[in-house]
């Protein structure tokens, strides 16, 4: 009975404490399910009806997307692109930038995810290209989010673990 009520207790302070929200400068989460024309052959910025970036807060932080995007008409695309971009003065520089090919029988609706660290104190967007296949797409699903995992971290911490080290 002692151990039933052990775990009981564990679960319910465990769940207490996964459900308190991280803070504004720990996580930062955009989603949008509004549709989007996504025009082929062109870098588009993903919308989210507002600010349709999150700034960095200048700390190594883990920032990620995710995108839908529905396949109507008889052409597909060669490949769809996406990829995070910081803003400047000069326009964007991109970085985490990932190609999806797509197969001869897509869905009808393709879903797109990754995450990248990035440090930066800049405006950071995300942006999609179709390349080939119909005029214009349509997306109706995106997410964006920003994680910074409580403080900073030297410039060579790898986000890779060699296997047996731990």
């Amino acid at each position: 009975m002692v151990k039933k009520i052990t775990a009981i207790v564990a679960t319910i302070a465990l769940s207490l404490v996964t459900a308190v929200p991280a803070s504004a400068e720990e996580s930062i989460r955009k989603k949008a399910t509004h549709n989007q024309t996504i025009k082929k052959d062109r870098w588009v910025t993903l919308d989210f009806k507002g600010k349709d970036y999150i700034k960095g807060n200048g700390n190594r932080s883990l920032f990620c997307y995710q995108a839908a995007l529905k396949m109507k008409g008889k052409k597909k695309p060669q490949y769809i692109k996406l990829r995070l971009a910081r803003t400047n003065s000069k326009g964007y520089n991109s970085t985490a930038t990932n190609t999806y090919f797509v197969s001869k029988k897509p869905k009808s609706t393709l879903v797109f995810s990754n995450c990248w660290v990035i440090e930066t104190g800049s405006k950071v967007v995300v942006q999609i290209r179709v390349t080939g296949g119909s005029k214009s797409y349509t997306s109706d699903m995106r997410q964006f989010k920003m994680w910074t995992p409580g403080g900073n971290y030297p410039a060579d911490f790898s986000d890779y673990i060699i296997e047996g080290t731990l």
